[in-house]
């Protein structure tokens, strides 16, 4: 009772500010959307594959680690924003074609080992997101949301050189898929990933 009290209260702070508050343990396997979102929301880093542009191995995936966030620490939108280059291999492989996928891993934090779960165990959930990757417009307001949201969780970005022309960009989810437990990888609806919070209030058993 006291694991569901804490989320009740955590949900519904999230009703006011429209985004949802994820501060605690991760949700219960059953919970798959919640848990997607979670693993998104406290993963700091994603790997990124896309379709590669390099001669020797051009057309083969290609996979890369960058950095990430969905938002502050106490917010979380789902939405994985990258500081991208063009003169990034993926950023190259990306003007080519935007198509890619985006894993995140509750390896990246301490739960899995604190559970001794090891990182390829399904229990250590991880996440895929697929869809097209596209610029944020500089004069929007999503870009100076995605802008605090990255300076404030990577804040040696502010530092990286002007010259490398580096620009905010975010994934427009097209799958969500997630392994989070025994029993293969489960496809996750779009529209119970954006309002995981609704998920969790109709799973619980209150």
């Amino acid at each position: 009772m006291h694991y569901h009290c804490i989320w009740v209260i955590l949900i519904s702070v999230s009703f006011s500010n429209g985004v949802t508050i994820i501060d605690s343990d991760p949700p219960k396997p059953w919970q798959r959307a919640l848990m997607a979102r979670y693993v998104i929301h406290v993963s700091d880093w994603i790997a990124l594959s896309t379709i590669s542009t390099l001669n020797s191995v051009k057309t083969y995936p290609f996979v890369n680690l960058k950095s990430m966030s969905d938002g502050p620490l106490s917010q979380s939108t789902g939405i994985p924003y990258i500081y991208m280059t063009s003169l990034d291999i993926s950023g190259k492989d990306l003007i080519f074609d935007n198509r890619c996928t985006v894993c995140a891993s509750l390896a990246e934090s301490d739960y899995c080992r604190k559970e001794d779960i090891d990182p390829q165990d399904p229990r250590c959930a991880r996440v895929f997101l697929s869809g097209r990757f596209v610029k944020v417009n500089n004069s929007s307001d999503e870009y100076a949301f995605a802008e605090n949201a990255l300076f404030s969780r990577h804040p040696k970005m502010k530092q990286w050189p002007k010259r490398h022309q580096f620009y905010i960009g975010k994934l427009e989810i097209e799958l969500v898929m997630i392994l989070d437990d025994f029993g293969g990888v489960k496809l996750i609806n779009l529209e119970d990933y954006f309002n995981a919070n609704m998920t969790l209030l109709n799973d619980l058993d209150l």
